[in-house]
């Protein structure tokens, strides 16, 4: 039977073909999902690079709030599972803890939030190339850093900003299976990288916020400081001018504030502070201004007033709102009062100077006559009540 054996030998060999064809597919296959994922990975990855680059021009939440964001997203925009932000410890060098962590359980999060590590690898600690561990890396090369996060697969880049270190982005995987979650790369690496420069972009400009803070405002009731206020004061008096309008400058002294501080302590008296900053806020219109230029010393800036009874009425206001006690810390309760000196504008070659001094002079009339009253300054700084 030759033809039968020819017939067999020809079966057994297309059925060897058509195996080695179906292996070729699967494979072939496997590539292309790989290359959609990698594809898809990196386009998340450019998503991401955009959401950053908006985040950076406009600062208005706190920078750990935007780092929380952004390590979230790093675990979904690049497929990773883990993710922290290690923060160096003030007067401990070398030593660093865990800031910000997403993807852990909360028993292994509570358990990295106490710990302190300890990074003496440079390798950690170089700008110009990440951290890349995979599984084709020695299971003993930062081995004892990758088991205290519980990454065996990671990427790792320093964050610095000026050349100071403010913290290490680590991210990574638990499993690495095709093709879903495969090996980290090159490309991984660098977009990490980008992410830990962008986050260092992000921290410079909430530094600048906070400087920015501390030059205009008073950093305990985040009132404007009198830097501050003699700008907006500048604004309002040359509209004032330009349009014909009325303005006053109201110089606000609180009355038995030492007392405060002496029978109760600094603390209470910062409460106190914070309460009346609040109580003012809540005298002024939304076009006013109101400042605290030091102590337990404020000054209001009134505009488009239709007299100077306008002022007055505000300054009655204050007075008889302090009239109330303060409640603070649910225990002590703090009487308080105000001497308040107005001086009315424009008028002259009044300037923001001579008009806060006005209001001063105005101010400590009230004082010498007994307190917790107010009086207006006349365009010659002779006072009158």
């Amino acid at each position: 039977m030759p033809e039968m054996k020819t017939l067999q030998s020809e079966n057994h060999y297309l059925r060897g073909i058509t195996s080695q064809t179906m292996s070729r597919i699967v494979l072939v296959d496997t590539q292309m999902i790989a290359i959609r994922h990698e594809l898809e990975q990196k386009r998340r990855g450019f998503q991401l690079m955009s959401e950053l680059a908006l985040t950076m021009m406009s600062y208005e939440a706190d920078y750990r709030n935007d780092f929380v964001v952004v390590c979230r997203r790093i675990n979904s925009a690049l497929n990773m599972q883990r993710t922290v932000l290690l923060a160096p410890c003030k007067d401990e060098e070398s030593v660093f803890s865990v800031m910000i962590s997403q993807g852990y359980s909360s028993e292994e999060q509570d358990r990295i939030m106490k710990m302190k590590i300890r990074i003496d690898e440079k390798a950690l600690l170089d700008p110009i190339n990440p951290v890349l561990i995979t599984g084709a890396t020695p299971d003993d090369y930062l081995g004892s850093f990758r088991k205290i996060l519980g990454l065996p697969y990671l990427i790792s880049s320093p964050i610095l900003l000026h050349n100071e270190l403010i913290g290490i982005l680590v991210t990574g995987r638990i499993d690495e299976q095709m093709p879903f979650m495969p090996r980290l790369g090159r490309s991984d690496a660098e977009t990490v990288q980008t992410v830990a420069s962008y986050l260092a972009a992000i921290q410079a400009g909430h530094r600048l916020i906070e400087a920015e803070n501390l030059a205009n405002y008073d950093p305990l009731t985040r009132l404007p400081n009198l830097r501050r206020m003699k700008e907006g004061l500048h604004q309002i008096l040359t509209m004032s001018r330009r349009n014909g309008t009325l303005g006053a400058v109201l110089f606000i002294d609180l009355d038995g504030f030492k007392t405060v501080n002496d029978t109760y302590g600094h603390a209470t008296g910062d409460a106190v502070l914070h309460s009346v900053a609040q109580l003012l806020s809540g005298s002024m219109r939304e076009s006013d201004l109101i400042g605290r230029i030091g102590g337990d010393e404020f000054i209001a800036v009134l505009s488009n007033l239709t007299s100077k009874n306008d002022a007055v009425f505000v300054a009655k206001k204050i007075i008889k709102k302090l009239a109330h006690p303060i409640d603070v810390f649910g225990s002590a309760r703090c009487r308080l009062g105000a001497s308040i000196g107005i001086s009315i504008f424009p008028n002259g070659a009044q300037n923001e100077a001579s008009l806060i001094k006005a209001a001063d002079e105005a101010m400590y009339s009230v004082k010498k006559a007994g307190k917790n009253d107010y009086a207006v300054a006349d365009p010659e700084s002779s006072i009158t009540s």
